[in-house]
């Protein structure tokens, strides 16, 4: 039975895939951000969740964008280096 991974590392597996970050897909990645119909619910659910006044199921949601959150971000910073470096990024 192979190993079990968890989130963080199916994610590894696409952040560091086997062909280098073109500069086309750098510039795409960047372009990825939420919408502001989004971003005002990630505020409300994290105003919320400071208050203690979360309804069943939005912590799971806030956990999922938070998580989301993470992943562009990270995605994001590896766009940066490819586009400041000047080459593809392996």
């Amino acid at each position: 039975m192979p190993a079990r991974r968890n989130e963080v590392a199916i994610w590894e597996l696409i952040l560091r895939p086997m062909e280098p970050m073109s500069r086309e897909t750098a510039r795409a990645i960047l372009d990825l951000d939420f919408r502001p119909d989004e971003v005002e619910r990630m505020h409300e659910l994290a105003a919320r969740n400071r208050e203690g006044n979360l309804r069943s199921g939005e912590g799971e949601e806030l956990d999922n964008y938070c998580r989301t959150g993470n992943t562009l971000s990270l995605l994001q910073s590896r766009a940066r280096q490819v586009l400041k470096s000047g080459r593809r990024a392996s």
